[in-house]
């Protein structure tokens, strides 16, 4: 960012906190938190047991489901407001999981998988026999034909996030806009997205976690990773393997790009990528596959950020034509292997700044060549965003990560302080101090810190994470959950079982119409009534 544009900047931002005083709105923010976790065996190897039915239905439960493997669990905590409650509730449901699993099973504390058998000793998550666990299941089948298994067992987490009303009505009234309220939040919530493009490559560089793999993931596989050990590939300067071209990535996709400049333009791309057949997935029978679309579903679309909304009633996209953005869910986040549960409530208060700044700061289209410019900077910043030195690509032209770093983070300064003064606290502020010690040294970052743990121990990737994570399973076990919420978790592991039981009784549809079904999608959104 350049200096008069950084004036600008942060002249505009208190220009709305002083006309508009909407401080006590942000105590209203609603955050939840998803984390994806691998169960492994003793020595660190992916387990091959099955879901454990102690959890309750992977399908059904609200809480604890299944990503890909039936290996991989899913932790989903409820959108709160209140921070401490949000932790609370991610810390039991935890603690839940540490007592149910089956004996000498832990959680892998990383992004990147443990130790991985070959591809058809991966069990794909398992749902049951009803239509609806059915197509669960099939998704994933489609996803291991297409992507491989492997790609698909690296986790992360998921941070949601959404500002509140009268947070949007403020800015409503400042801004003089003419829209309705629901079509102007949508709006910002684009904005918002927008920006998590242009500066998202902070997320990385500050908390990514993956810059080494077990030597099972790359096996047989081009790469241009450096080996470690006889066990381990990393990258020097690397900060997140997971966010680069080694991790959770689609050629196919990058080649339908969807736009991001306004519902309307989001809508209709990503109905063209659902309904426009891929010749790299054509020769996929319709058992290995929903579709051969460019994506099966909603869901498979891949990126950073993405614009979400609830609905028991109708499927993401005519959901969102419908009702509009109520939130955003922030996909850049690695698992820190150093956190029982993999991010802590510093960071949060980061990403909420941050979050909020982006929804704040002015906001363009974003033109093919900022687009182009955003994924060079990405890469970039995964594979090589410690490297002394480092100049990241801009409209500008290049300029030094630091450089850009410390002068987002200034900007964020004028955010933090209206959180501190809304909450009565200086947390914020300290959250932005932190991380901006962080491009005065770079060892200080969670990927500096795995490698030189790695080489001071003289440890494999596999043993580093798997001596954090027996530590953080000991935490779970001691945390001191409350009586009622574990009570509540047994009541909706056996209330989830016997759901899925009775979906299984009252099937009404042939699978294969309830697939057609599903997969008749128009894109004249407008005119579609109730198809979940």
């Amino acid at each position: 960012m350049q200096t008069n544009e950084l004036h600008s900047t942060k002249a505009a931002l208190a220009s709305f906190f002083d006309a508009q005083q909407p401080q006590p709105s942000l105590c209203e923010i609603r955050r939840g938190i998803e984390r994806e976790v691998v169960r492994t065996t003793p020595h660190g190897a992916l387990s091959s047991q099955d879901h454990p039915a102690a959890l309750g239905s992977a399908l059904t439960h609200p809480f604890i489901t299944t990503d890909f493997a039936e290996a991989q669990i899913e932790l989903v905590t409820p959108a709160l407001h209140d921070r401490n409650a949000t932790f609370s509730s991610l810390a039991t449901l935890h603690h839940f999981v540490a007592d149910k699993l089956p004996a000498n099973e832990f959680l892998w504390g990383a992004s990147m998988p443990p130790a991985l058998p070959a591809d058809e000793n991966i069990a794909i998550a398992n749902y049951g026999s009803s239509n609806t666990g059915q197509l669960k299941r099939r998704y994933r089948e489609g996803l291991a034909n297409r992507y491989g298994k492997r790609m698909q067992l690296i986790s992360g987490i998921h941070y949601n996030f959404s500002l509140p009303t009268a947070f949007w009505q403020a800015l409503h009234r400042h801004t003089r806009s003419t829209k309705p309220l629901e079509a102007f939040i949508s709006e910002r919530y684009f904005h918002l997205i927008r920006n998590v493009m242009r500066h998202g490559w902070v997320v990385p560089y500050l908390f990514g976690a993956s810059p080494a793999v077990d030597q099972s993931y790359v096996k047989n596989k081009k790469h241009f990773l450096k080996q470690w050990d006889n066990a381990t590939y990393y990258l020097p300067w690397a900060t997140s393997l997971r966010l680069s071209n080694m991790g959770y990535t689609s050629s196919e996709q990058s080649r339908f790009p969807v736009r991001f400049d306004s519902k309307e333009a989001y809508l209709s791309d990503l109905c063209h990528a659902l309904t426009q057949p891929s010749e790299c997935y054509t020769h996929l029978n319709a058992e290995q596959q929903l579709n051969s679309s460019v994506l099966q579903l909603e869901n498979e679309l891949y990126g950073s950020v993405r614009p979400k909304i609830v609905s028991d009633e109708l499927r993401p996209l005519y959901a969102m034509c419908h009702h509009g953005v109520q939130y955003i869910e922030l996909r850049s986040l690695d698992n820190n292997p150093y956190l029982p549960l993999g991010i802590d409530e510093t960071q949060s208060h980061f990403l909420d700044v941050f979050l909020t700044y982006c929804a704040l700061a002015p906001s363009p289209v974003l033109t093919d060549e900022e687009r182009r410019i955003i994924v060079q900077r990405q890469e970039l910043v995964a594979t090589e965003g410690r490297r002394p030195g480092l100049t990241l690509p801009t409209v500008n032209g290049n300029i030094a990560l630091t450089k850009l770093g410390k002068d987002l983070l200034d900007g964020m300064s004028i955010i933090a302080d209206q959180f501190d003064l809304a909450m009565t606290t200086d947390i914020h502020q300290a959250s932005i101090n932190r991380e901006y010690a962080k491009f005065e040294d770079s060892t200080l970052t969670p990927s500096a810190q795995i490698l030189s743990d790695m080489a001071a121990g003289n440890l494999s990737f596999q043993a580093l994470t798997q001596r954090q994570s027996l530590q953080h399973m000991r935490t779970h076990s001691q945390f001191s959950a409350e009586v009622a919420e574990i009570d509540k978790l047994h009541r909706l592991a056996a209330e989830s079982l016997i759901k899925q039981a009775d979906m299984e009784t009252q099937l009404d549809i042939a699978f294969d119409d309830f697939v057609a079904q599903k997969n008749n999608l128009q894109c004249d959104c407008e005119t579609q009534g109730a198809i979940a």
